[in-house]
């Protein structure tokens, strides 16, 4: 009796074992053929703006490129295009024009083909902006190849720090006597003593030549001042 309930019991195990088997077969078929299975992506790029100045026949020399040109697709004349064979996975579309540029959009596929899109943020990844599919790609700016040349500013002249060391003092001296009306302090003002530059600084061509010879320059003779001083005490 004990030996017919072992058998069973292993009968049952046996049966169990192999029906799980089966499932996981089953699975695994299921997901090589999901894996297996190659999607479309869709989409419309809209015209650029009229200001823009490109030829007419843009869509032609627009390429679409998947994982650094891996997929790639063209756009027709009416501005849809569609990339085909593309398995299940994240992929970062880019639209390549030479003189249009335009946002790239990340393109995320799922394992029962389903679509979403949002915008390729860089500084925030973590910041997502769905977008609607099939997609819509609008060109953003025309490319810029050359900087622009600096145009003559007299705004850079009256802002350079020089120029603002010179005339802030100048109009101070000139503005501040007209906007102080107490005569008293106009007085302290004009009776203030700026200090005086000297006058008797040596010659350069004397410095010179004592350097290069090794002698002294001669002492000027000094010329005495007659006149104000006499005419003060007369």
């Amino acid at each position: 009796m004990f030996k017919n309930f072992l058998i069973i019991l292993m009968l049952c195990a046996l049966q169990t074992y192999s029906q799980s088997v089966e499932l996981s077969k089953g699975l695994g078929a299921k997901e090589n053929e999901a894996s297996n299975t190659l999607y479309t992506i869709e989409g419309l790029i809209l015209p650029p703006d009229p200001l823009i100045r490109i030829s007419a026949q843009w869509p032609a020399d627009i390429t679409l490129s998947i994982n650094g040109g891996e997929y790639q697709g063209f756009v027709r004349l009416d501005g849809s295009f569609t990339i085909s064979g593309v398995p299940s996975g994240s992929y970062i579309l880019y639209a390549h024009h030479a003189d249009i540029f335009f946002q790239p959009v990340r393109v995320d596929i799922a394992h029962n083909g389903k679509f979403r899109a949002r915008k390729v943020s860089h500084i925030k990844p973590s910041h997502v902006v769905r977008l609607p599919y099939p997609l819509v790609m609008k060109p953003v700016m025309r490319r810029r190849y050359f900087r622009t040349r600096e145009q003559w500013n007299i705004m850079d002249y009256v802002l350079n720090p020089m120029v603002l060391l010179m005339v802030v003092p100048l109009m101070l001296m000139l503005l501040l006597p007209r906007l102080i009306n107490d005569p008293e302090t106009k007085r302290e003002i004009e009776s203030i003593q700026f200090p005086k530059i000297p006058t008797g600084m040596p010659d350069l061509s004397d410095v010179l030549t004592s350097l290069l010879t090794g002698k002294r320059p001669p002492e000027k003779e000094k010329k005495a001042i007659v006149g104000t001083a006499n005419k003060r005490r007369n």
